[in-house]
């Protein structure tokens, strides 16, 4: 079998950088392990326009964003698929420090609302929102799991999807292209999230991987609250009462342990819940998996730089919390970078950070 691009992993990563080849004429294999739980397929997919405790605006926001949903309408276009869904964020302050900085910001704006936030409208007999907040109404959510398997059907109606352990060391690189297990490309491509430098090609990259925990919730209580509510975690709502809640950032955690959900990780998430809600919830389900973060959720993309490759491997990781937001537009660039030799932009080139 002979394809342009073989792409290891088909995450979040590995499935937006697959649209953007396939769209530039490219041939593409996914091998993925078909693992059950993973980062991607718990991922609750929030795109937040202010972020953090410091309440700052998202690295390049309006730039992300319109490639973002371009990207994803079309990925629903060719699927009929609705995957990405607009929906406001109801932002609660949470206590003093919180609290202070926010009124700075509205102090230093003239009294007014900054860009992307509007005046916040709660029912407080439902959620805690004694400290004020205010509305993000450019944000939504990518329905995550839903996407990676509209992915991988559209890959097997290619040929192009299989379900295998791809060992690094059964990876030949040669001058002209690659080859593995009677699979010849002209590339391969390493999107293995948390795991991306556990392979023999990128294990100088610094990974500091986070591990999360998400519950699934009944809370009839809450049910026409149409936005996602965060307040130090976030509530998503599903419809008919019921929600995902999270998260948890665990950064000492055992590898063989990367999905095991514990006790002290849902009693974290219901510590959170404790403080948003003042109804009554039921947990009827919980996943963990860990994030691959490498710096500042800023996605790392490029080939490696050793000559002896050939330009013929390359890494596509590090999207991190943000990467519905930010992935497609940095797969759109690798993938012309690949395809056409345009530039990667010096802050996410590989090449030029290690």
């Amino acid at each position: 079998m002979k394809v342009d691009t073989l792409i290891v992993g088909q995450g979040l990563a590995g499935s937006l950088l697959a649209w953007e080849l396939i769209s530039r004429g490219q041939r593409v294999l996914a091998v993925d392990r078909d693992e059950p739980v993973t980062s991607s397929k718990i991922a609750a997919g929030i795109v937040t326009p202010i972020t953090g405790q410091r309440l700052v605006p998202t690295w390049r926001l309006d730039e992300f964003w319109r490639y973002a949903i371009a990207a994803y309408r079309r990925v629903e276009i060719e699927t009929g698929e609705w995957l990405f869904h607009p929906v406001p964020i109801a932002r609660l302050l949470a206590g003093g420090t919180e609290k202070q900085r926010w009124q700075r910001r509205l102090a230093e704006n003239g009294g007014k609302h900054p860009r992307g936030a509007l005046p916040l409208t709660i029912d407080e007999s439902i959620f805690r929102a004694g400290d004020g907040g205010f509305e993000m109404p450019g944000a939504g959510w990518l329905d995550v799991p839903r996407f990676l398997e509209a992915t991988r059907q559209r890959l097997l109606m290619r040929s192009g999807w299989v379900a295998a352990e791809f060992d690094a060391d059964e990876l030949e690189v040669m001058p002209g292209g690659v080859r593995w297990r009677g699979v010849a490309a002209e590339r391969v491509i390493f999107c293995q999230g948390w795991e991306g430098n556990r392979n023999r090609f990128f294990d100088w990259v610094p990974f500091r991987n986070a591990k999360g925990h998400i519950l699934d919730l009944l809370c009839p209580g809450a049910a026409m609250e149409t936005r996602i509510v965060n307040r130090a975690g976030w509530l998503l709502p599903l419809g008919e009462g019921r929600f995902r809640a999270g998260a948890t950032y665990e950064w000492q955690f055992e590898p063989e342990n990367a999905t095991l959900a514990t006790v002290a990780g849902c009693l974290e998430v219901e510590s959170k819940l404790t403080n948003l809600l003042r109804v009554p919830w039921t947990v009827v389900g919980q996943q963990a998996a860990v994030r691959p973060v490498i710096r500042e959720s800023r996605a790392l993309i490029g080939l490696h730089p050793a000559p002896d490759l050939w330009g013929r491997v390359g890494f596509f990781n590090g999207l991190g919390s943000k990467g519905v937001l930010n992935g497609p537009f940095f797969a759109r660039q690798f993938a012309s970078h690949l395809v056409e030799d345009t530039p990667i932009e010096e802050a996410v080139d590989l090449r030029r950070n290690f």
